[in-house]
Formats: C-alpha cells, structure tokens, sequence
C-alpha cells in the first residue's frame, strides 16, 4: 500500500512564509508612502484653494483682508466665520450679506492632532513656523496662509499665491 501525505512538511511551509514576509516588506511601505503622498496631495489643494478665496475675499471687499473687521481693526475672533459664512462689504459678518461664503468648511490638516486641524494661528511672522500647534498659519505681515505642520505641502507653502 502507498503512503498518503495528509499536510505540508515543516520545509514547505517555512518557504511559504518565507515568500510572503519578502511580498510585504515589498509592499507595506509602498502602501504608507502612497498614503503620506495622499495626504501631501489633498494638502497641497486646499493651500492652493485658501490662497485663491484670499485674494476672492479681498477683491470683494475693497483690498481688506478677512483678518479685518469692519472698523480695520484686526479681528481675528471672525476669521474663519468671514471665510466660511457670509459678510458685508465692510466685513461684517452677516447670514444675509452679499459676499461669501468663501469655503463651505474650512479644511483639516492631517497632518496633526485632529483637535488641531482645523484651527489657524495668527503671527507677525511672513512665512510658517510649521510648529504643529495648530493645522494652519495665517500671516498678519504678508497676508498669506501657510501649512502649520512639520510635514505637507512644503513644495508649494513658502510659495507666493498662485
């Protein structure tokens, strides 16, 4: 009578493991830098995007900033309120002004802390201190948004608006 093999020997299944950690040593990084490339990608949008609603916002409301309130005095409670609701021409924010809204949310830079993402900065200094403490940076002394985050969108963030 013949011998009948009921399973793998030890050798088999070792080349079999083998062969799968080599597959996904191949594979798992290039997953985690397709996801860090993502992320840099749709950061790189909403920068570009932020930087055009800025030069929307000032056109439309005689060359002042959204930093501004209606008296020119800087107003930076209603930042995000003037470029996610809608304003008057002076800048006061108003539900049935006649401009805005500039963004329908205002993006997360996932790049930090999610508590974080959303938040802006507001400095003196012209470019980004990319510190991480919160998702964006918004210049006083140039006027410009920049990424808050040691990582993303360095490509473009340094860059004058497009």
């Amino acid at each position: 009578m013949g011998r009948y093999r009921k399973g793998f020997s030890l050798v088999e299944v070792v080349i079999v493991v083998l062969i799968l950690s080599i597959l996904a040593m191949i594979v798992v990084p290039k997953i985690a830098v397709s996801s860090q490339e993502a992320k840099d990608a749709a950061l790189s949008a909403d920068l570009k995007m932020l930087r055009r609603q800025l030069e929307v916002y000032k056109q439309q409301h005689g060359g002042k900033t959204p930093d501004l309130g209606p008296t020119g005095a800087y107003d930076l409670a209603n930042f995000l309120n003037r470029m996610t609701g809608k304003t008057q021409p002076s800048g006061a924010v108003d539900a049935n002004g006649a401009c805005g809204p500039y963004v329908t949310e205002w993006p997360s830079n996932p790049f930090v802390d999610e508590s974080k993402a959303q938040t802006v900065t507001f400095g003196m200094v012209a470019t980004s201190p990319r510190n991480g403490t919160s998702g964006w940076y918004y210049s006083l002394t140039s006027k410009q948004i920049f990424v808050n985050s040691a990582l993303g969108a360095k490509s473009i963030d340094q860059a004058a608006i497009p």
